[in-house]
């Protein structure tokens, strides 16, 4: 699964056993308690799960759909094999949907007992190991999670499609199944549904009839699969054809989107065929369709041989110039391997399904865009997950610490778990690293796994023991900080470097990382990196050179997850933005460089200034890499001074990357309001090189027009982008002025139906941040709660919990025991505990 790529991810969540266990409890003071399954109830859970007897080998799920009342018809054939002598009844997962009828596989009544949650059904005799028994559920209902009814358009509430979702447990809400990652069985979906409609499901569509103004398909899949990648997308598609290698491929989306469905697909083709390659594992199901669904919570979900995505990854040009899809589209196929083909045993292995994937697409990055692209990537993952993973927030990769199991699909499985493979593949080499990944993928394949499998894998194939290594980075929790200082020795003609780790251990984290880092040291003579192993808090390392050290880079080409202070003085900055082949060195040295002029311009330095500048220039006109030009547009805005303001004049309006011309935009925002800036915001919004840049130049306008900020904004709010991206930037733009009307004005744009949810969960947003009318803002935000769209409820959330007015937490109690995501209901106990 895929988090969104170009907003706040929302989590899709509700129904789970866990769930139930979460309770909100009234005090005497009037307050409420939120609270996650204690201890014994998740041991409880555990237990339920293990104390399952039986092991399903087949599900045939025969769906009705009725978009006019959002309700289905269903029934669901469970085969499965008994795993000890004398079973007399099955426990099912089934969640808030009425059970009609149950029969075994010779038509006989059988009886059972339904809580909303578990569908317990009595055998008609106890039963063995050695033959397959089936019991056939008719249920039937308005499902309350795993299946949403989506696609109305504007003054029509009839949906036009219809999607599941089911990880992490929520297939429960539209079959019943034994809704646990640990599970594989086999599957077929048949779908009846209104004429005109397509579906899309696992496996292969092996028949289709119609009768009347009704179209029933039937698809199966023959590879064993959990139950949460058992999926079901229908409704009125265009539908784009293609094959890889005798594989058929689908894409589909709304009928008006169509125009856009080329641009995000177009390599699905080559990730294919580098994902079977780097794995050395052909693409291993009968077809791949990508779906684009409205409303969906996530960026994708990778269904097995069915990836369902998020309409917000296709655009125009103008959108792919900003966020291109292959990202996306890498990421969930990537997850046709780890995650479909071998699965986490549990959730708390969840890295192992997410770390993958997510590294598993920077590699095809560097394999298409280079070494560059890749490292920069790469360090902007390692960022993300240190800042997140601090102070309570802070747990192992593996963990089982959490109330939903969506609670673990965060920065610690996704960048955090690539942080972990990339250094791995740092201290065993390229190859044996990637002869392990295909040892892992080879001796799983078909399997559920866990983190020793891997393990296992990689020490088979590298020779070594790594269990240390797992214990620390995978098991353990954090991530080393150090303090490096160098220094010369000229009379001996060493440089000495002192190395400490300064991590606080209070939480568990490991007083010493035992890691082996590079050391370069570039002098007159080059460059020359020594790898050398940490093994203490502090220590010391002294390096021969051949003269003047020109600068000294830690952990050369940033394989650890860490924090780093040091500290380099200008001229070894300059050397580095200006010499260092890694891309991470220079916008590290450009960064510094940016504050270290900020610092001069203070005090009068203006030398200093001048030599900074102008090595900041260069880069932002020359350096290869977007990711180095835009860090140095960004600190050219803290430097300051007229050849720094015309230099980020000439990259708005003339660098190929939207990204660096966004950078340049806000730098530029920093400086003297003037009417030569108002212009050129003026003139890059009206330019419209991309949706972002158009958003960017908005706040380089409001910068240097604010009194008629207002008025120039309600006017632009009326221009029409993909998705209302832009109008969802103007409006976090209108949010932060204090004119009169911005209230009303935000109000209006969150009622416009008419609008993308996008645009109206921004008007939401903003509202949230607005307290002058906090108690009005309230009652406004308030019923935005009860929406169906998840982005807008999730929105609400986060509105009413930044008010934090009595109003304002006496409605995300009253919502509470109805949220539908782990992340709605992380940030309402976040809301109540920061109110006591």
């Amino acid at each position: 699964m895929s988090k969104l790529p170009l907003s706040t991810r929302v989590e899709l969540c509700a129904g789970l056993a866990l769930a139930a266990l979460l309770t909100v409890g009234c005090q005497t003071d009037g307050s409420y308690r939120f609270r996650a399954p204690t201890e014994q109830e998740r041991a409880q859970e555990a237990a339920a799960v293990l104390a399952r007897s039986y092991d399903v080998d087949h599900y045939a799920i025969d769906i009705v759909l009725h978009p006019a009342t959002r309700r289905i018809e269903g029934t669901c054939s469970v085969r499965f094999l008994a795993t000890r002598a004398g079973v007399n009844e099955i426990a099912l997962d089934l969640v808030d949907l009425d059970v009609i009828s149950i029969v075994d596989g010779a038509g006989r009544p059988l009886g059972y007992r339904h809580d909303g949650k578990v569908l317990t059904v009595k055998l008609a005799e106890p039963i063995g190991t050695s033959n397959l028994t089936e019991v056939v559920v008719e249920y039937g209902g308005a499902p309350s999670t795993g299946l949403w009814f989506s696609g109305e358009r504007p003054g029509d509430s009839m949906p036009t499609q219809v999607f599941t979702q089911g990880e992490a447990e929520h297939s429960r809400g539209w079959f019943p199944c034994f809704d646990q990652p640990s599970d594989r069985a086999t599957s077929e979906v048949s779908v009846t549904m209104p004429s005109e409609w397509v579906s899309f499901a696992p496996g292969e569509r092996v028949g289709a009839t119609e009768s009347g103004s009704a179209r029933t398909e039937r698809w199966r899949m023959d590879t064993p699969h959990p139950s949460y990648l058992v999926s079901l997308v229908a409704g009125e598609f265009a539908v784009t054809e293609s094959d890889w290698n005798g594989v058929p491929l689908s894409f589909a989306v709304a009928p008006e989107f169509a125009s856009w469905a080329e641009a995000s697909f177009h390599e699905t083709d080559e990730i294919l065929t580098f994902l079977s390659d780097y794995t050395s594992i052909r693409y291993p199901y009968p077809k791949y369709s990508q779906v684009c669904v409205d409303n969906f919570p996530y960026g994708g979900m990778e269904n097995i041989s069915a990836t369902t995505l998020t309409p917000l990854t296709l655009g125009d040009e103008r959108a792919m110039r900003d966020e291109p899809s292959t990202s996306l589209v890498a990421h969930e196929a990537a997850h046709q391997w780890f995650g479909d083909l071998f699965t986490c045993k549990d959730w708390s292995h969840i890295w192992l399904n997410e770390g993958f994937a997510t590294y598993m697409t920077m590699l095809y990055f560097e394999e298409t865009r280079g070494v560059d692209d890749f490292r920069a990537r790469m360090r902007d993952a390692q960022d993300d997950y240190t800042a997140e993973d601090r102070g309570a927030a802070r747990r192992s990769t593996v963990s089982d610490d959490w109330k939903d199991p969506e609670d673990l699909m965060d920065t610690r499985a996704y960048q955090g778990g690539a942080a972990r493979l990339h250094l791995l593949r740092f201290m065993l080499g390229d190859d044996v690293f990637r002869a392990g990944i295909r040892t892992y993928a080879s001796e799983n394949a078909g399997r559920s796994v866990e983190t020793d499998d891997f393990r296992r894998a990689m020490e088979k194939v590298s020779g070594r023991d790594l269990q240390g290594f797992f214990d620390q980075w995978i098991y353990g929790r954090g991530f080393p900080e150090f303090e490096m200082r160098w220094e010369w020795n000229e009379i001996e003609g060493v440089v000495n470097v002192s190395v400490r780790q300064t991590q606080d251990t209070a939480d568990g984290t490991p007083a010493i990382f035992r890691v082996p880092v590079e050391i370069e040291i570039r002098d007159e003579a080059g460059a020359v990196a020594h790898r050398v192993e940490l093994t203490r808090r502090s220590e010391s390392f002294e390096f021969p050179v051949a003269g003047h050290p020109v600068f000294v880079r830690f952990d050369k080409n940033g394989w650890i997850p860490k924090h780093l202070s040091t500290v380099k003085r200008a001229p070894e900055l300059l050397a580095i933005a200006n010499e260092d082949e890694d891309v991470n060195g220079r916008r590290d040295a450009i960064r510094a460089l940016g504050e270290v002029a900020a610092d001069a311009r203070i005090r009068e330095r203006t030398a200093d200034v001048q030599t900074i500048i102008a090595e900041l220039t260069h880069a932002l006109a020359t350096d290869t890499s977007a990711a180095v030009r835009a860090t140095a547009a960004t600190a050219l805005g803290a430097a300051q001074g007229l050849e720094a303001r015309e230099r980020l004049l000439t990259a708005v309006r003339t660098d190929t990357e939207a990204r660096v011309r966004v950078a340049a935009l806000n730098a530029l925002a920093k400086f003297a309001p003037s009417p030569e800036l108002l212009g050129c915001g003026r003139e890059a919004f009206a330019a419209g090189y991309s949706w972002k840049t158009m958003g960017a130049a908005a706040g380089l306008v409001i910068a240097n027009d604010p009194a008629g900020a207002y008025t120039w904004l309600t006017e632009k709010l009326f221009v029409d982008s993909p998705h209302d991206v832009l109008r969802a930037d103007l409006l976090a733009h209108l949010g932060g002025l204090a004119t009169d009307g911005v209230d009303d004005q935000l109000r209006r744009w969150a009622n416009d139906e008419s609008s993308h949810a996008r645009a109206r969960a921004a008007a939401i947003e903003q509202i949230g941040k607005r307290r002058r009318q906090s108690i009005e803002n309230s009652r406004f935000v308030a019923k935005f709660l009860d929406e169906p769209n998840f982005r807008l409820r999730r929105a609400a959330v986060e509105a009413l919990s930044a008010l934090g007015d009595d109003s304002s937490r006496r409605a995300l109690r009253a919502y509470y025991p109805r949220a539908r995501t782990a992340a709605e209901r992380r940030v309402i106990e976040a809301a109540s505990r920061g109110a006591r």
